[in-house]
This record gives C-alpha cells, structure tokens and sequence, in this order.
C-alpha cells in the first residue's frame, strides 16, 4: 500500500499543477487573444472563464460518479480528455470554436480536481491529510507560477503556441492509467439523502461560500489585472506574467506551512484572516499606479489563496461522511469553478462602468463587508 501511496501522490501533484493552468497559461496572451480573434475584453474574458461554468455543471455528475464507480476511471478520463480538448487550441482561429473547446475542457479539469480531492481524503487521514493537502497546494500554486511564465514566453511567438501545453494531459493520463490504485475509501451504508446531509451541516455553505468567493476574486486578477497593467504601459505578455506568478508563489509558501498554520489557527480564523488580506490587498490595487504596490498587493491575496483552497477541502471533508464525499466535494469545487465563471459576470459591468480600478475597488470593498459581517457574526 504504501509503493501505491508513493505513486499516487506523485500522480496526484502533478495532476494539481495542470488545474491552475487551465486559465493561468493564457492568461498573459489575453490582449494578443483578444486582438487575434478581433473580440472585445469582455469576450475575450469568456475564453478563459468559460471551461469554469462547464466544470461546474458537470461536477456534480462526476461526483456521483466517483461515489459509485470510484476514482481511476474518472480521474484518467479527465486527464486524457484535457489533452485532447485544451490542445485543440493551437489550430482554432474561431471565437465561437474556441468556446466550445473551452466548455469540453471543463469537463476534463472538474474531473481532475474532484478526482484529486477525494484520492487524497480516501488515502490519508488526521495530519497527515493536512500536509498531503498542504502539498498540493504547493504544487497548484508552483503550476501557477511556471505555466504563466511558459504561456508569456509563448506568447512571444504567437498566441495560439501556449495552448499546445495543455497536451501534457496525455501522457499523464496514462501513467495514472498504470500506476494509481483505485480509492473508495471506509465501506460504511449510504444511509439518508445529500439534503439532510446539508440541513445537518449548514457549515458547508460558509464552506462553499468561502471557496466560491476565492476563486472569483483569483480569476479577477487573471481576467482584469493584465489588462489593468496594458494601461499602466505593461504590455509584454513575459512581464505580465510575472504578476501573476507573484500570487502563485505567495500562495505556494503559505501551503507549504498549512499543517502548521492548520494546527494553530481553525478554520473560521483562517477564513477571516484571508478576508482581511483581501481587503487590504485589492483596494490597494485600486488606488495606486506603483507595480510594485500591485505585485506586493497580490502576494496578500495569494497568502490569503494558500489557506483558504486547502482549509475548505478538509475542512468539507471532514464534515460528512465518506458515502458522500464524492458528491459534498464535487458540490463544494463546483461553487469554485462558479466563482471562476462569475469573475467576468460580476466585475464585467463594473469594469465598463467605473473602469478597472473600479473592479478592485469593488472586490476589496465586498471582502472588507463580509469581514465585518463575519466578526460580527462571531461574536
């Protein structure tokens, strides 16, 4: 068991590194995508937002799924199909085209992470869950940081030439195929229904609020910040990059330390801190034209990034029991990819109304609101 744990981790945080560069290795050819498809900003934002609402529609079916059949086969079909559909974007020159791939692509990276998620819930247990989940942060955030700088030097060349990444999915599809041992975890009855699992444990909505709000304000920065950085004279796709690097890396030194954080702070605590960071960092953004105030501003939000995504998996995890894990997990990463997807929605009009700045305005005055709620609340 413990040769199949070896492998599986490996596969496992590989596997991680590919769901952050579903949009984060575009991400800095976003202007030269929008120009080469002839779309406005916001259309061009539905190129890397789109895979984000499939993933979250097909989610809860691949949760199901995984409770019924387990892990593998899920789990290898994503990765084949992310191969396939991510790939596909090197030849399209299509708008339309482009976001029918995007929305298959979802459905391959829904089935990775969900995938990811449960293995590790089912093949460890207490601290050792902490840190198996601390590490893969680690490595989504260390994809986070290479794959925007690959997709900026890319990009140098041409914009299509950083989808053809994505065919990495392949082959790691089939090492998982050979080596991954297939994961159901504790047999125990499948007794009542996933509502009174809610109505029991009305915390998964905190818990699913707190991922959802995480990955709308991540994909803000993804969306809008290159953009922002256009008008300060930061065009260079390899540059722009580097921004989004910077919360990669904050994110990635703060998932190294969260067993410790874990073993210190709960999960309401680390919740409200993220929710200060937050605050503090994207109304900076907002307020200054200093790159260096920028980058300085999105290593808080990555700090904030790096406990909070591990912090709801366990914590989720934890709540339920293992006959619903698949699906409780599958709901809660679905309210993610919905925050993704919602980034364009929601900031999308403000953007055209009150500008970029407005935008991170906005977004560091809804985490400051729901800070003061949350305390209050606490107390």
């Amino acid at each position: 068991m413990k040769i199949f744990k070896r492998f599986a981790l490996w596969i496992i945080l590989a596997s991680a590194t590919l769901t952050v560069m579903a949009g984060t290795i575009i991400a800095p050819v976003l202007n030269l995508l929008r120009e080469g498809l002839g779309v406005d900003p916001t259309s061009a934002g539905f190129i890397i937002t789109t895979h984000a609402l499939f993933m979250a529609l097909s989610s809860p079916l691949i949760g199901n799924l995984i409770d019924r059949v387990g892990v593998k086969k899920p789990f290898v079909f994503g990765l084949v199909l992310y191969g396939l559909a991510g790939g596909s974007g090197l030849f399209i020159k299509s708008y339309w085209v482009m976001i029918v791939s995007r929305a298959i692509f979802g459905i391959a990276v829904a089935a990775i992470a969900i995938s990811i998620a449960v293995t590790i819930l089912n093949l460890y247990k207490g601290v050792e869950r902490n840190k198996i989940m601390g590490w893969r942060g680690i490595a989504t955030n260390f994809g986070g940081i290479i794959w925007p700088l690959i997709g900026g030097f890319l990009g140098g060349f041409s914009w299509h030439l950083p989808f053809a990444v994505y065919f990495l999915g392949i082959p790691l599809g089939f090492f998982a195929l050979v080596t991954m041992p297939e994961t159901h975890g504790e047999k125990t009855q499948d007794t009542g229904s996933v509502l009174k699992v809610f109505k029991i444990n009305p915390v998964l909505f905190v818990i699913y609020g707190l991922l959802f709000l995480t990955m709308t304000l991540l994909y803000t920065i993804v969306v809008f910040l290159p953009q922002l950085l256009e008008t300060m004279g930061i065009s260079n796709p390899f540059y722009i990059s580097l921004f989004l690097a910077v919360a990669a890396l904050s994110a990635g030194l703060t998932s190294v330390m969260y067993g410790k954080i874990k073993s210190r702070l709960s999960y309401k605590m680390i919740a409200l801190i993220a929710l200060s960071l937050w605050a503090v960092g994207f109304t900076a953004i907002s307020q200054t034209s200093s790159s260096v105030i920028i980058a300085a501003s999105v290593a808080l939000f990555g700090v904030g990034q790096g406990m909070a995504i591990p912090a709801t998996m366990v914590w989720a995890g934890e709540t339920v029991a293992i006959p619903f894990r698949g699906r409780i997990i599958s709901y809660l990463i679905a309210f993610g990819f919905i925050g993704q997807f919602s980034s364009t929605v929601i900031f999308g009009p403000v953007s055209l109304s009150f500008g970029l700045n407005g935008v991170f305005l906005m977004a560091g005055v809804i985490c400051a609101l729901l800070l003061v709620i949350s305390v209050a609340m606490r107390k």
